[in-house]
């Protein structure tokens, strides 16, 4: 080949390297189309799903008897997603439902109520399915950390005054 035609063939491949730069360089990705919609809380927004309870199962409340004081359903969060989503960004909770987290190993734990619209009670419970500490009435939207008392192996989220009402205290266990 020619120097003039190895010059102009290195020519065109120079400005196809320019104009595909120049092309990446302006190209605006499209927005994303999602299922988000925006929820407020005093001062902050943020973009959510809005999650709907789902009833994956049941769990009772017995006391130290053995005696049932309550069965409710409960929504599972047994991964990492799920456990930190818990109940955020929901309004309710049904009647006669919570949440129930369930851990791998047994270890102290810690929740908050960050953008977490309503009061709970939150009870933790050990691996022998017994109740080691509640936290009762727990502050909407509270950044507060709300720590179990003892090692627990599986946490127990339901609407605020719970406990109380079906008699639910460190002397009771649960069975699912």
């Amino acid at each position: 080949m020619k120097k003039g035609r190895l010059k102009v063939i290195f020519m065109n491949i120079c400005a196809l390297i320019i104009i595909i730069v120049a092309m990446f360089l302006m190209w605006k990705p499209e927005k994303p189309k999602h299922r988000l919609k925006p929820v407020e809380n005093e001062s902050v927004t943020t973009n959510v799903i809005n999650p709907v309870y789902r009833k994956d199962g049941e769990l009772q409340f017995r006391d130290q008897k053995d005696n049932l004081l309550v069965t409710i359903s409960v929504e599972i969060a047994d991964n990492e997603v799920k456990r930190i989503q818990g109940l955020m960004y929901r309004d309710s909770l049904p009647a006669m439902s919570g949440m129930f987290f369930m851990f791998e190993t047994e270890e102290l734990q810690s929740f908050w109520m960050k953008n977490t619209r309503f009061s709970l009670d939150i009870i933790y419970i050990n691996a022998e399915r017994k109740v080691v500490s509640i936290s009762r009435n727990a502050k909407p939207y509270s950044l507060e950390s709300l720590p179990s008392s003892a090692p627990a192996m599986y946490v127990v989220e339901v609407p605020a005054g719970f406990a109380s009402k079906y008699n639910i205290n460190e002397n009771c266990r649960i069975v699912f």
